[in-house]
């Protein structure tokens, strides 16, 4: 004798799933007056919130080389988000 299992399948229609915001994180981008960003460590870093980014761009003018600074997402691709002026 064999034993039959019965699955139920919703098959109800529900709401779509939502897509899950991920949380966006910031990225610095230095335009220098001669050389390459590398070796400023802002540069690097991944920032939780805007107000943050715009903070760890303060350091950053202290260097002479840096002309301008702007904001980007860390996506990919990156998206603008804002220029920081001194």
């Amino acid at each position: 004798m064999t034993t039959a299992v019965a699955t139920t399948i919703d098959e109800r229609p529900g709401q779509p799933a939502q897509p899950t915001e991920a949380p966006r994180t910031f990225r610095l981008r230095p335009i220098m007056r001669q050389g390459t960003a590398s070796s400023i460590p802002e540069t690097w870093a991944r920032y939780a919130t805007l107000e943050e980014a715009r903070q760890a761009i303060k350091p950053m003018y202290h260097n002479d080389r840096v002309l301008r600074v702007f904001v980007v997402t860390d996506e990919v691709p990156p998206r603008f988000v804002e220029w920081v002026e001194r």
